[in-house]
């Protein structure tokens, strides 16, 4: 997760200066924002990735019917293929693309690895297998993209010394920031809906969970106010900060 806040604020920030960037700010305040939050996002990218393969690793050990939801592995079976795209339906993935034993290489690095299916648990023991699977191809694939504009950075600016010409590049690290969020927010689904029907994973329920404690209404209008204000708080300081920041940064320097 430290990671992931690195990776969203590095290409959001970014991409506001991309857009200053496209429309022909070439000063040394748009450049330095620039090299700052996208060394920050696309050096962060490629780890995150690492990180992406020892969680997907510990997640076949510990919580194998999530892996199992992920892929929409219906039964136990050994060298198991990954899957891209398609649907899941009466215990198969339809109309996706299958890749042999790319799924026991992923989980386990060995590609006759026994992977663990849905059929292993009853099917109250199930959770939603779509849900969690097109979150998880969707997660994925936004962070291999953002992993290949980082490499796009790091060539540009080691070989040229400066930052990429190419106006494309702007245009996707424009894009990259509200992706990198949509990437935050699938990992969160893939967590917490892959895990059900367990707020424990195997210990606990999550109807054994919910509270009945009252004034819970009160609590989170009260949540919602302080959260709201915030947002306009950050919001308003953010258009001053970009209307007039080098007056900004000479009162604090002065």
């Amino acid at each position: 997760m430290y990671l992931a806040g690195y990776l969203v604020a590095g290409f959001l920030v970014a991409g506001v200066y991309a857009r200053a960037w496209l429309r022909g700010d070439r000063s040394h305040y748009v450049r330095t924002a620039l090299v700052v939050t996208l060394s920050f996002a696309c050096l962060t990218a490629p780890v995150q990735i690492l990180v992406g393969d020892w969680a997907g690793r510990e997640v076949a050990v510990r919580q194998p019917v999530k892996l199992a939801a992920m892929e929409g592995l219906q039964h136990t079976r050994d060298g198991a293929p990954f899957t891209f795209g398609g649907f899941y339906r009466n215990g198969e993935v339809r109309y996706g693309v299958e890749v042999p034993r790319l799924l026991s290489l992923l989980a386990f690095h060995d590609p006759s690895a026994r992977v663990t299916g849905l059929e292993s648990v009853p099917e109250a023991d199930r959770p939603p297998v779509n849900w969690v699977r097109f979150c998880f191809q969707g997660m994925t694939s936004i962070g291999t993209g953002l992993a290949l504009l980082g490499v796009w950075f790091v060539l540009a600016v080691w070989r040229r010394r400066s930052l990429p010409a190419s106006p494309w590049f702007y245009r996707a690290v424009m894009i990259a920031g509200p992706l990198a969020f949509v990437a935050l927010i699938c990992g969160w689904i893939v967590t917490e809906v892959g895990r059900q029907p367990w707020i424990v994973y195997r210990v606990m329920r999550t109807g054994q969970a919910v509270t009945h404690a009252g004034g819970l209404k009160v609590g989170y209008v009260v949540l919602l106010l302080v959260y709201v204000s915030l947002a306009c708080a950050v919001a308003w300081l953010l258009r001053r900060l970009s209307r007039t920041p080098e007056k900004v940064s000479a009162a604090r320097h002065g």
